[in-house]
């Protein structure tokens, strides 16, 4: 338990002194926060009323999307993971320090964003303080399941990038972050529902957010198990095709809320 509280405290310290890791942690989140919210409480004024959750949710993916998966599997190819194995650090701590390290950073960006967004633009603050910080969790723990898969199942950096943007730009578009999920196409509203967004969204602003809580719930739990079994310490070893069908299981919690909303329709 030492060595592991020592890696985690050596893993926040990088992500403050490490310049890449800054400017997706904090500088990006909160400038963009700034920008977004100056202008959409101006042009849309009913944005207000999402604003926190919306923001705190882009802070999020941000490095779970962008940086985490390639620092793995840059860790792994630089031969890392290979010294934590001779050193007896197991891959779970591997796994887990680095989710629990960003998870510090996203709790300090989400607070800075809570308290800022009311004062500077008008957004309407979270009526039950622990409900938002749950959903924040768990929305964090979505993405941060999903990043990690990435990284363990890529077969590089540029795969691991790729993959992380299909997920994170879509996310932005038709996840409910700038405008209502509910205001969208009838297809395009349904394609939402394999988003993990849609479902944090209605996880934050949702009076019985319940089927998007179980949809979060088993993505993330389904992603950090998937990723415990395709982690490879040597990526001489890999077998990225086989690992990259098998990391797609983790889309079937929302393959089953798409369905589930076409069956509604």
């Amino acid at each position: 338990m030492k060595a592991f509280l020592h890696h985690l405290a050596h893993d926040f310290r990088t992500g403050i002194r490490d310049r890449s890791k800054l400017l997706m942690f904090y500088l990006f989140p909160l400038v963009f926060f700034a920008l977004v919210g100056a202008l959409m409480a101006s042009v849309n004024p009913s944005f207000k009323q999402t604003m926190v959750p919306a923001m705190a949710l882009f802070a999020l993916m941000c490095p779970t999307m962008l940086t985490l998966p390639s620092l793995l599997v840059g860790a792994r190819e630089e031969g890392v993971f290979r010294s934590y194995r001779i050193n007896g650090v197991p891959a779970a701590s591997i796994i887990a320090i680095p989710v629990i390290g960003t998870a510090v950073h996203m709790a300090v960006v989400t607070l800075i964003i809570s308290l800022a967004a009311p004062r500077l633009f008008g957004g309407v603050a979270p009526a039950s303080p622990i409900g938002f910080a749950a959903a924040a969790l768990l929305a964090y723990l979505a993405y941060a399941g999903i990043g990690v898969l990435v990284g363990v199942a890529a077969g590089n950096a540029t795969v691991s990038t790729l993959v992380g943007q299909l997920v994170y730009i879509p996310s932005i578009i038709l996840g409910g972050l700038m405008v209502p999920a509910s205001i969208l196409p009838p297809a395009l509203g349904k394609l939402s529902q394999l988003l993990p967004a849609t479902h944090a969204m209605s996880a934050f602003t949702s009076g019985t957010p319940w089927l998007s809580v179980g949809v979060l719930g088993a993505s993330a739990l389904s992603s950090f198990l998937l990723a415990g079994l395709l982690f490879e310490w040597d990526s001489r070893a890999r077998q990225p095709s086989r690992k990259a069908w098998a990391a797609l299981l983790a889309i079937l919690p929302y393959g089953a809320a798409a369905l589930l909303s076409i069956s509604r329709a």
